[in-house]
């Protein structure tokens, strides 16, 4: 993924806006800074690079019942499929059919290398019509199912579809997918994430997230999805520059903007950055999410 370094792209644009709206305290002054580390931060790195990884933590998913494994974008994400296969999860990776596509030299990779070692695995598309019977087959396999939270593109998704949470400082329109998969399968869900130690990246386990006896369906929905992003949350709100998903949210059709309410484009707003867009110059509001071409 190619950012560019111009603070005044549309691309940093939008970066400091999505800042802003769900950290609203960090000062404008410092959005360059975080934009420039979370750029460093997310360069892409070669499938087999050297990482020491500790994965001491695993030891209730080698014995314990298969799970939904949830990941998120955190800058590592691309090895810890790898990575939990080398510690011996069995899983089955359920994801969307264009992130395969972008990624399907790696994912064969990943996929050649277990099937030499004698280990399951498959992958399954989430717009498969027998997806859910193949998830529930690999959950009665002993497999668990791993799948990222974030991400996915949904632009297609109607956001009236999508279960309202609170991130941050704001709110967020997600998906239901995974809550309602751990509903069907009587199956709970497990988030997951990695910090470094000690020079070593070390995987973290959240703490399971399962339906109550008597809960109905849609209130477990609500609550297992704003669990998981109070997990991802929790991860970011010190290091922001962790989350990819910063530079496009826009495309994943999971916010909506107030509309601006000044009868006037307030040129002196702080919220303010000059860019240039196709060729045009503007100034485009960072609180509002508007442009004022000149």
């Amino acid at each position: 993924m190619m950012y560019t370094d111009n603070k005044h792209s549309w691309t940093y644009a939008l970066f400091s806006a999505h800042i802003h709206r769900y950290l609203p305290a960090l000062p404008w002054a410092e959005h360059s800074t975080l934009y420039q580390r979370w750029k460093a931060y997310h360069q892409p790195q070669p499938f087999h690079a050297t990482l020491h990884w500790d994965t001491s933590l695993l030891g209730s998913l080698q014995s314990g019942p298969p799970r939904i494994l949830v990941l998120f974008h955190l800058g590592m994400h691309a090895f810890l499929p790898q990575v939990l296969a080398e510690a011996g999860i069995q899983f089955d990776l359920l994801l969307d059919r264009k992130v395969f596509a972008r990624h399907q030299t790696l994912f064969a990779a990943l996929q050649q290398e277990r099937q030499e070692q004698g280990a399951c695995f498959r992958f399954l598309m989430s717009d498969d019509p027998q997806v859910l019977l193949k998830a529930r087959s690999a959950i009665k396999a002993g497999r668990h199912l791993l799948i990222f939270a974030d991400g996915n593109s949904g632009t297609s998704d109607q956001i009236d579809k999508k279960v309202k949470i609170s991130f941050l400082a704001n709110d967020l329109f997600v998906r239901k997918g995974i809550a309602l998969l751990s509903a069907l399968l009587g199956t709970s869900i497990l988030p997951i994430s990695h910090r470094t130690v000690a020079g070593k990246q070390q995987l973290l386990l959240g703490t399971a997230i399962e339906q109550l006896p008597d809960e109905k369906r849609e209130i477990y929905i609500r609550r297992s999805m704003q669990l998981l992003y109070d997990f991802l949350a929790d991860q970011i709100r010190n290091e922001p520059w962790r989350w990819e998903c910063w530079g496009y949210l826009h495309k994943l059709n999971c916010y909506q903007i107030e509309a601006f309410q000044q009868a006037e484009f307030d040129l002196a707003s702080e919220g303010n950055i000059s860019i240039v867009l196709e060729g045009r110059k503007g100034v485009f509001n960072r609180e509002y999410f508007c442009c004022l071409f000149v």
